[in-house]
């Protein structure tokens, strides 16, 4: 089975900065991740996610961005880059989960779900960063 989800970022001081939330359970940390819907495109369903869960609206990045992870369930995580432009203050999901801005050392102290710990390694890789960083100040 495949789900989509998002990769919300920011940069503070040039430094990159994730928003974490926990799942439904409370028990782990994650990236924001859905089902694919049939009226919503790959990129409109991370957006989509992004919102319900984490409470985030933002720009999704080019979909030569994204990348796929194979599941420990099984099936595929697809994981767009997506820039934070607005953090809300209500969001649908909020008494649901918590969410947590946090530099990408903390995260990879945090989250646990090894699919998510490789989207976070592979889209704070220094090249990839600073192509993001560079894209962040473009859209600014």
């Amino acid at each position: 089975m495949q789900q989509i989800g998002a990769f919300p970022f920011l940069f503070k001081k040039e430094k990159m900065h994730i928003m974490i939330i926990t799942s439904t359970s409370g028990k782990s940390w994650i990236l924001p991740k859905g089902h694919p819907e049939d009226d919503l495109n790959k990129p409109q369903v991370a957006a989509l996610e992004t919102y319900e869960e984490a409470g985030i609206n933002g720009l999704i990045f080019d979909r030569k961005l994204r990348k796929e992870f194979k599941r420990e369930e099984g099936g595929r995580l697809v994981i767009y880059p997506l820039l934070i432009k607005t953090i809300l203050d209500n969001w649908p999901e909020e008494s649901k989960r918590q969410r947590k801005l946090v530099s990408i050392k903390e995260a990879l102290e945090l989250v646990t779900k090894k699919e998510h710990l490789n989207a976070i390694k592979y889209f704070s890789s220094t090249s990839l960063s600073d192509s993001l960083y560079q894209a962040a100040k473009d859209k600014d």
